[in-house]
Order: structure tokens, then C-alpha cells, then sequence
């Protein structure tokens, strides 16, 4: 037997050839996945990993009690024992000791922490060195910060105090990469107050100062301190387990930590969420490229050896009747076709290696491993074995037909249920998989193969309508005279081989435009999210110390406009539930990126929420507030009742509450507030009478506002009485519950009457110097309409609400959801200070140096990213690279397909030539003798666009194309048509090209055997 099939394999050749080829091809594309995906899930994990908050990347252990002492090198003690034993591996353990105090130089002093932390010194730069260890009764030594040298007014060698222990500087540093997670974020090297003055040295006063390994005291009780230890996750974390194991690892860390009394900070999990969502998505994407080419490779397989085995008819009927035994003709088959497949295996898993690497490199984030391991083998023999099946399977019918069928040149037709059980199967599925994508939710199941089996639907069933429309229109040709295209349709509609092979052809087509219209819409999606999440170009973080500050800092860095905007964003409220985002809209239009899905321009945004001010703000200048004002009420009704005059001013440094030196009593008086902010310049917010309890009524006569810069210097005026008692320039706080007149005799006044048995919160004016409710945009999503008052928190945080100027889709920062304002209006109407994330939003002509621009303006820069770096960001997520893998796949089903033409033609070559020899000799034109090829490209290519359109249409809602579920922003609804067509058009040339060679075979057959 072994003889026999090797007789075979050297008589068939070609068709060895190419089963070998195509289970090549299964066996890589099977091994190419599971390799990829395991790379790319490392990749996935560096990735985020190098991105990930420093708390994120961490469990700290910290011991329960505290210790006195120096804090020291914690290394020899039971601590760092129970610590090394509960470490498990792929953490990285960083010890340390700390004691919190307060330091004392000669030129001030500084709340901080004494700190020892092991790998310190690799990552500073020191002028002088790092602590030594010392001996009891020496003073030890410490290593300060350059900005905690300023503040305590020392330098080398000098000494200081912490807490009660005299230390001496042994070095001043200067951190390498305050980025490093080594520092967790701000806990060692703090940031600057907002409004100080800074330096191109990250940190503050505030920073760590780092003690010695030992450093035994005269009197160890005068400090405490708690040893610690910082486990950070590395990237061997992952080496050899799974997401879950590790999941039960850090379980384990912390229970024994909690009976060991340890106290575990503990975010890891988080990290390890969106790692685990990611590599779920990109395995899953990836198995369908994987299996859309396994697929592919297992079908032109089956039309290959099904073409050449309908011309091996005669000759299996031959052996059948000589008395061969069909369990012989099986094995001889199966011999013959495993052969080549056993070959495949081991070449698939090398091939599909090498594939995955080169795709690893051209598509991961960060670089990764590409190795072969038991599964990649396990999956390229599932590959291969695939392939013998679809081979055997394409036999099955030959090996089990009758004698007299198989001695017939033309093979029997199919008919009734076993002719259309494929395509009722094919259907079904592929409808079973749209309905559940389309009922909604993230896509699962057969959802997920929605695409592809949409595909396999639409190519079987329009194969069939191609061979029915090609044997009715070829019948048609001819009865015309048109020989060479009639002819042609016939050949390919007679042909039962060509209706899968028209179906391969169409799949290929499909799924390659299918792939590359998701990518273009998937890149275009990732553009649009980046610029309505981000806002602008570029968008820093900054810490202000107040919203007046902020405006004022971004408009002298940029006097014109032109380029910088401050903004509020306040994205989840307390109260409300309306995200806020305040701006400085005279720069909206200018600064923030515009997107289509606001459905309004950002000029149109901005004019509407910045209509002009009712009134001009109330400026004071001077460190004390004097108030002129009498009253009117029954001092002994009252008893130990207060009246307190309380003024709300707003300045550099936030919005406070003021109250006046003395009580209010029952005469005219001048009544101080001390008000040291004001000694730059603030605003006057409101006036408020403060009467908890009212047991008779109480007017208040407000009849004059004065500055001053001290105790007895000289005056000045702010507010006349005229002013105050000029009712339009004030808006009542509390209307219905008490109630404002004015005065004009015996002189100009404010009269604010509080009636008997009020109780409730103070009763005053507020300053009309910004519209009121405030004009606001607001999305549609909130279900209010235009004209109508909508409330929502305020910039401050207190509940307000905001009339409705305009609607929208759309806003940036907020999305979907959320209401805009004008930033300085929200700011004079607000009556506390900060509420939100105070952001700077730049243009792309902001100049180079705009963070020290901004840092020279006392703004402290927390963050900076730009549109750029998210769209990057999505771009390096598990469905994108999923989506790259697909990309690659339809391509190379592009080349299978080819190769589906080539394996087929050759199959069936020598019985088309014969034909065709036989009408050339009866005079067939020379012009009608082709092979009739083109036209099946013609078929697949028609209908691959239409396969692509409807499984487009069907399935474009349900694309997963973000790892954290469905964008904000609306997905286009269709691709850009020139890369569609950069990519289609050189496929479609290919199948052309194919054809044409294939055709020019058979015509060169022709002619020289006919001799014509």
C-alpha cells in the first residue's frame, strides 16, 4: 500500500502540491493566531502597564505599629522577612521606613515626612551625598530636596530640626524622572501650591527628605516611625500565569497580609480589569481572522480535490469493477492526502511563526516575543487535520457512488434536500448571528461571527443565482451567434466545481472590503472620540487658586486670544447629575476643535452663553472692608440673639465668607471686616444679614462701602449711597421671605426689612454684574427644552439652575451629556471656591514654551495630553490590534482565493482542454476558445460588493471597536471610498490577472493540440 501511495503522489504531483500548499496555509493560519494573540496580549500588558497609574502598579504592605527611632533600612528586620515570604513572583519589593513631622530651619519650617527608601539615591542627582550611616551621639545625616533647602534656609553641612532631633544635610537632590512610578505620583516629590514661584526642578517645599540606613538616636522616643514595603508589578508578572491565577495570587497576598496585620493598598485589580477586557477582545478578533483563513483554505481545498477528483470518475469505477475493495480505495486516499498533511504541520507552525512576528512588529505597541508553544502546535495540527478532512470530504461522494455513476463522463446532479441543506445551514446561521447582534448589548456568541457568516450566506446563496443566471443568459448568447461569451457562461454554468469556487471568490472579496471599511471606520472613530473627549488640540491640567486666577493667568500668557482658554470641568456633580463645563467663550471658537457631532458651531455656543454683562463688577482694594450702615429693631426682644453683617468677596485666592468685627446693634455704625486677599484686588460677591432667630422685624439700612489698607489710614469710597440704594445694580437672595427698598432721606440708602418669626438661611443682595439664571448650552440627552430653566450644580457646587439658550448633540469634554457655560459669569455668580477640574485648553499655535508660560503665572501643570496621544492610545487597544490582524487575514484570503482559481483550473485543465479541441475541430472560432475564468471574477467581484454592502448594513452598529464599549461620539456610518478602493481595486486586478493567464493556458492547449 505504502507503494501504491507513493505511485500516487509522484502521478499527482500537482495536486500534492497543492494540498500541501493549502494545508500549509490552514496549519499557519492556525498557528499564526494563538502565537499573535499571545504576543500581543504581553504587548497589551507592557503597554498598559508603562501607561498605568503608579497606585495602579502597586500593593503596599505597612507595618500595624510604630516603631522609635530614626526610620532605617527595615531590610534585617522580621518585617522585610514576613514581607520576602509573602511576595510572590514578578513584584518588585521596595522597603522603606517613614515618620511624619514637621522640619525647622533657621529661615522657616516645613510640614513633610523623614523617609527611608531603598533605591533613593540611583534615582537623583545629589550635590554633596547621600546619608551615611552613623554612630549614637552623632547627628544624623539627611538628603533634602532643592526646594526644602530654600524653605528651611540650609545648605551642605548645615543642620536643622525635625521634630526635636537636630540633623545635618549630607546632600541636596534633585529627582532623575519624577515620572518614575518609583515616586507614586506625588507621595515623595509634591507638587507647588498654585500661585508660588516656581522652577524648572519638579517638587515643592514639601518633598521627602530621605534619612540614612542607620542612624541609632540619644533618645529614639522622640520619633516614631512605620515600616513599609511597595510591591510594584512588573512585566514577568504575566510569565506563566494567567490573568485569573494572578487574580487569586493577589487575593492570597492580601489575606495573609491582613492576618499578618499589614494593611494593603491595593489598585492592581483595576489594571488588571482592562488588561483582561482587552485580551478577551483581541483573542476573540483575532480567532476570527484566523478561522476566516483556515476556513478559506479548508474550501479551496475541497473545489480543488473535488475538480480533479471528477476526473478521476472513470478511473475509480475501473478498480471498483476489477474487484478492489472500497476500504482499499479509502486508505489509499487517505494515505495519499496525509502524507502531505503531516508535512504541513510542522512547516505551518515555522510559517505561521514567522507570520506572527512580522505582524507583531509591524502592529503591537511595544515589542514582544513570538514563540512556539503547545497550543500554536495544537492549533496548526486542528488546522491541518481540517484540511485532510475537507480533502476526504471532497472524495466522500465519488467513494460512495455507484459503479455505473462513476463510469459516466459527466457526474449525476444533486437534487432535492441534499442540494440546498448547505445553503439552508449557511443561512441560518448567518441570520441566527445578525438577529443577536442587532438585539443589542456587546456583541457575543454568534454575534460575533456575524460578518462571516453573513458572508457565507450571501456568497452560497448568490453562487447559486450566478450559475443559474450564466447557463440562462450563455443559452441566450448562443442562439444569438455570440459564440466566445456565450460558450464561456455555459462552460462555468454546466460546471458544478464553480458555484463553491464563486462563492470562495465572493467571500474574499467581501471580507477583504468588509475589513478594510471597518479599519477606515474604526481609525475615523478613534479621531472623532480623541477630539470630542479631549476638547482641543492640547488640554493641561493645571491647579489654580482660584477660577479668577485661572482666567487670569491664561489671559496673560495669551493677551489676544489666540491660541489658550481656560477652562472648568466639573464631570461628575453631586447634586444635579449635568456635567459642567465652564469656558472663557470669547475663546471658544478659536481654541476648542470643532466636530460635526456638536450640531451647532462653537461660534454660535459662544455668543449665546456670553451675552452682555447687566452691571460691571464691584472692585475693592484695601485690607479692610468698612460697611456704613443703621438698623432698626428691638435689641432687648432679641436677648443673646446675634445680627451679624456677613460680605462674600471673591479673589485671587478663592471666594469667602467675611464677617464683620462686631455685632449689628440698633444705631448707625461703621462695622470693619478684615479682608487681606483684598490688599491685591477682589470683588464684592454679595452682602448678607445673618439673623438666625427672629423675634421681631429687622431693617437694615446699608448706606455706604469703604476701603481702607489699615486701621485708621485713609478711605475710600466704594459704594454711595445712592449706589447701594440704586436697586437695578442688585439682585435679591432671598425674594418672598424678605424684602429690599431704597432710601433717598435723610440719606441714600439700601433698606433690606427682615420680617418677625423668620427662620432661614442669611437674607442680602448679590451684585448684578452677570446674567441671572445664567445662559447656558445644554445636550438634548437631558430632555429640557429651549427657553425653559434647567438646574444643575455650578461651578461652585452649589445647586443652581441655568436657562436654556440652545440645544445641542454634542459637547466637547462632556459628550452626550452635559451643559456649557460662560466660565467668568459662572465665577460671579458663584458664592464658594473651588468645584471641578481646572483645565487650560490650547490651540496648535500655542507656542513651545506655554507650560513655563503658564508656570510663570503661579498655574501648577498636573497633566497634558493631546488629541494626538488618545487617538494613539485607542489605536494600541485590543480591539485595534484585532482589527489589524483581520486586515492582514482578508488579505491573505485574498491570495488564497487566487490560489482556489489556479488549484481548480488545474484540476479540470485537461477535460476543458479537450473540449474545446474537440469545437475547435468543428469549427469554433479561435476568439471563443477561452477559459471562461473571467467571468467567475466577474461574478465574485459583483457580488462581493453586494455582500459587502448588506452585511455592511446589516452589521455596522454592532462593530467592536473601542475596548471599553460603544463611543460617546456617533461611528460614521460609512468608510472613505479611496482607501476602500486603494485596497479593492488591486485585488480585484489580481483576480483579473489570474484569469487572464489561466485563460491564455488553455488557449496555448488549444492551439497545439489542435493544431490551430
Amino acid at each position: 500500500m505504502l507503494t501504491i501511495i507513493w505511485a500516487a503522489l509522484a502521478a499527482r504531483r500537482a495536486q500534492a502540491a497543492a494540498v500541501l500548499l493549502l494545508a500549509l496555509l490552514a496549519s499557519a493560519a492556525a498557528a499564526a493566531a494563538p502565537s499573535y494573540t499571545a504576543a500581543a496580549g504581553q504587548a497589551l500588558w507592557r503597554y498598559e502597564l508603562s501607561t498605568a497609574q503608579p497606585n495602579e502598579r502597586r500593593v503596599r504592605l505597612a507595618e500595624p505599629v510604630e516603631y522609635p527611632g530614626m526610620p532605617g533600612d527595615p531590610t534585617r528586620t522580621a518585617f522585610a522577612g514576613k514581607v520576602r515570604r509573602l511576595t510572590p513572583a514578578g513584584f518588585e519589593v521596595v522597603l522603606g521606613a517613614r515618620s511624619g513631622g514637621v522640619a525647622a530651619g533657621r529661615a522657616g519650617t516645613v510640614t513633610s515626612n523623614l523617609t527611608y527608601r531603598a533605591g533613593v539615591c540611583e534615582r537623583v542627582t545629589v550635590t554633596g551625598a547621600c546619608p551615611r550611616a552613623t554612630a549614637r551621639g552623632q547627628v544624623p545625616e539627611v538628603m533634602v530636596s532643592t526646594h526644602t533647602a530654600a524653605r528651611l534656609g540650609v545648605a551642605l553641612g548645615d543642620q536643622f530640626t525635625f521634630g526635636l532631633v537636630p540633623v545635618r544635610v549630607s546632600g541636596v537632590y534633585q529627582p532623575l524622572d519624577v515620572q518614575d512610578p518609583y515616586w507614586l505620583g506625588e507621595e515623595f516629590i509634591r507638587p507647588p501650591a498654585a500661585d508660588t514661584a516656581t522652577t524648572s526642578i519638579p517638587g515643592s517645599a514639601e518633598d521627602a527628605i530621605f534619612s540614612a540606613e542607620s542612624a541609632p538616636l540619644v533618645d529614639d522616643d522622640v520619633i516614631l516611625f512605620r515600616s513599609t514595603a511597595d510591591l510594584y508589578a512588573t512585566e514577568r508578572l504575566l510569565d506563566g500565569r494567567s490573568v485569573p491565577d494572578l487574580r487569586e495570587t493577589i487575593a492570597v497576598l492580601e489575606r495573609d497580609g491582613g492576618r499578618e496585620g499589614y494593611g494593603a493598598g491595593n489598585s492592581l485589580p483595576s489594571l488588571l480589569d482592562r488588561v483582561t477586557l482587552q485580551r478577551d477582545q483581541l483573542a476573540d478578533g483575532v480567532a476570527l481572522g484566523a478561522g476566516l483563513l483556515v476556513l478559506l483554505c479548508w474550501l479551496v481545498l475541497f473545489v480543488a480535490v473535488g475538480s480533479a477528483t471528477d476526473q478521476r470518475r472513470p478511473e475509480q469505477g475501473l478498480l471498483l469493477l476489477r474487484g478492489v475493495q472500497r476500504r482499499r480505495l479509502w486508505a489509499l486516499a487517505i494515505g495519499e492526502h496525509a502524507a502531505p498533511v503531516l508535512v504541513a504541520i510542522p512547516l505551518g507552525c515555522l510559517a505561521g511563526l514567522a507570520a506572527a512576528d512580522l505582524l507583531a512588529a509591524r502592529t503591537l505597541p511595544t515589542h514582544a516575543d513570538v514563540a512556539v508553544d503547545t497550543t500554536t502546535i495544537v492549533f496548526a495540527a486542528v488546522g491541518a487535520v481540517g484540511a485532510l478532512a475537507a480533502v476526504l470530504l471532497a472524495q466522500a461522494r465519488m467513494m460512495s457512488a455507484p459503479v455505473v455513476d462513476l463510469l459516466r463522463r459527466v457526474p449525476a446532479r444533486v437534487r432535492g434536500w441534499r442540494a440546498t441543506i448547505g445553503d439552508v445551514v449557511a443561512v441560518s446561521i448567518a441570520v441566527g448571528a445578525v438577529v443577536q447582534l442587532r438585539s443589542g448589548g456587546p456583541p457575543s456568541g454568534l454575534a460575533l461571527v456575524a460578518p462571516i457568516a453573513g458572508a457565507l450566506a450571501a456568497g452560497v446563496l448568490l453562487a447559486r443565482v450566478a450559475m443559474l443566471a450564466g447557463a440562462a443568459v450563455g443559452a441566450a448568447l448562443l442562439a444569438r451567434g455570440r459564440t466566445a461569451v456565450g460558450l464561456a457562461l455555459v462552460q462555468v454554468a454546466r460546471q458544478p466545481r464553480f458555484r463553491p469556487l464563486i462563492a470562495l471568490l465572493t467571500v474574499a472579496v467581501a471580507m477583504l472590503a468588509f475589513t478594510v471599511a471597518t479599519s477606515e471606520v474604526a481609525s475615523a472613530a478613534y479621531r472623532d472620540r480623541s477630539v470630542v473627549e479631549v476638547g482641543a488640540p492640547r488640554v493641561v491640567e493645571v491647579d489654580a487658586t482660584s477660577r479668577a486666577h485661572l482666567l487670569t493667568a491664561v489671559r496673560a500668557v495669551d493677551p489676544e486670544g489666540g491660541f489658550a482658554m481656560a477652562a472648568v470641568v466639573s464631570g461628575t456633580p453631586a447634586v444635579a447629575g449635568t456635567p459642567l463645563l465652564a469656558v472663557d467663550s470669547d475663546r471658544l471658537a478659536t481654541v476648542a476643535a470643532p466636530h460635526p457631532s456638536y450640531g451647532v458651531s462653537l461660534a454660535d455656543i459662544a455668543r449665546d452663553i456670553h451675552p452682555p454683562a447687566p452691571g460691571q463688577p464691584v472692585q475693592l482694594r484695601g485690607r479692610q472692608l468698612i460697611m456704613a450702615l443703621s438698623a432698626d429693631f428691638d435689641a432687648e426682644a432679641f436677648a443673646g440673639n446675634r445680627v451679624r453683617l456677613a460680605i462674600t468677596i471673591s479673589g485671587r485666592n478663592g471666594t469667602r465668607v467675611v464677617l464683620a468685627r462686631d455685632d449689628i446693634k440698633p444705631d448707625r455704625k461703621n462695622y470693619v471686616l478684615q479682608v487681606p486677599e483684598c490688599a491685591r484686588d477682589c470683588r464684592l460677591v454679595k452682602i448678607e444679614i445673618d439673623a438666625p432667630v427672629v423675634v421681631r422685624d429687622v431693617k437694615i439700612h446699608l448706606e455706604e462701602l469703604r476701603t481702607a489698607e489699615a486701621e485708621g489710614a485713609a478711605e475710600t469710597v466704594v459704594l454711595t449711597g445712592a449706589q447701594l440704594a440704586d436697586l437695578q445694580r442688585w439682585r435679591q437672595l432671598t425674594p418672598g421671605t424678605t424684602f429690599l427698598d431704597a432710601e433717598s432721606a435723610p440719606r441714600a440708602a439700601m433698606v433690606i426689612d427682615i420680617p418677625e418669626g423668620r427662620l432661614a438661611k442669611p437674607a442680602g443682595v448679590g451684585v448684578v454684574d452677570a446674567p441671572f439664571p445664567l445662559p447656558i448650552y445644554l445636550t438634548r440627552s437631558k430632555g429640557t427644552g429651549l427657553g425653559r430653566s434647567h438646574p444643575h450644580d455650578g461651578v461652585d457646587g452649589t445647586p443652581t439652575n441655568g436657562l436654556v439658550r440652545g440645544l445641542v448633540d454634542r459637547l466637547p469634554r462632556l459628550g452626550a451629556s452635559g451643559l456649557i457655560v460662560d466660565l467668568e459669569y459662572a465665577d460671579r455668580l458663584s458664592v464658594a471656591s473651588q468645584n471641578g477640574t481646572e483645565e487650560v485648553w490650547l490651540a496648535q499655535s500655542a507656542p513651545p514654551d506655554v507650560l513655563e508660560r503658564l508656570r510663570g503665572q503661579g498655574l501648577v501643570v498636573r497633566g497634558d495630553r493631546t488629541i494626538s496621544q488618545v487617538q494613539a492610545d485607542f489605536d494600541r487597544q485590543g480591539a485595534a490590534l484585532a482589527l489589524r490582524f483581520n486586515v492582514f487575514a482578508a488579505l491573505a484570503g485574498v491570495l488564497i482565493g487566487a490560489a482556489g482559481m489556479v488549484a481548480t483550473a488545474s484540476a479540470e485543465q485537461r477535460a476543458r482542454v479537450a473540449t474545446l479541441v474537440a469545437l475547435r475541430r468543428q469549427g469554433l472560432p479561435p476568439r471563443a476558445v477561452r477559459g471562461g475564468y473571467g467571468w467567475l471574477v466577474a461574478f465574485a467581484v459583483g457580488s462581493g460588493a453586494l455582500v459587502t454592502l448588506v452585511i455592511w448594513l446589516l452589521t455596522r452598529g454592532g462593530q467592536r471597536l473601542f475596548s471599553d464599549g460603544r463611543s460617546p461620539v456617533p461611528i460614521p456610518d460609512w468608510p472613505t471610498v479611496d482607501r476602500l478602493l486603494l485596497v479593492a481595486v488591486p485585488a480585484v486586478v489580481l483576480f483579473a490577472l489570474t484569469a487572464v493567464v489561466l485563460g491564455r493556458i488553455i488557449a496555448a492547449s488549444v492551439r497545439r493540440r489542435s493544431g490551430r
